[in-house]
């Protein structure tokens, strides 16, 4: 099973985005629900570099990847930033509901 755990902030904003496992839906090579999370999460992380421009701590690693974002500073960033992230979370809920067995979702709210 995949775990993605989510840290967001007290005004829904997503914090820390750590994801681990594998989902075990078909074999290795083939299995769609990793990929699909795997292409959800990888882009994300892309856009907050190369789009939001952020200077953001990362670890891609065989069935993990973790990223923490930084305080942004910049409007048109920070934007950027969370629309990028709004979009991954709603397209990693969106697989959790269909593939329920082989994604949990867990979130975390700062106080």
């Amino acid at each position: 099973m995949i775990t993605v755990n989510i840290l967001m902030s007290a005004d829904d904003k997503v914090r820390e985005l750590k994801v681990t496992g594998h989902a075990d839906y078909s074999e290795y090579g083939s299995d769609i629900v990793c990929s699909a999370v795997s292409a959800l999460t990888q882009t994300a992380l892309l856009g907050l570099m190369n789009v939001a421009k952020l200077d953001i701590e990362y670890c891609v690693n065989e069935g993990f990847l973790s990223f923490t974002i930084p305080v942004i500073e910049d409007r048109d960033a920070r934007l950027k930033a969370w629309a990028i992230l709004d979009t991954m979370v709603m397209g990693l809920e969106n697989i959790s509901e269909n593939y329920s067995p082989y994604v949990r979702i867990v979130v975390k709210r700062e106080v």
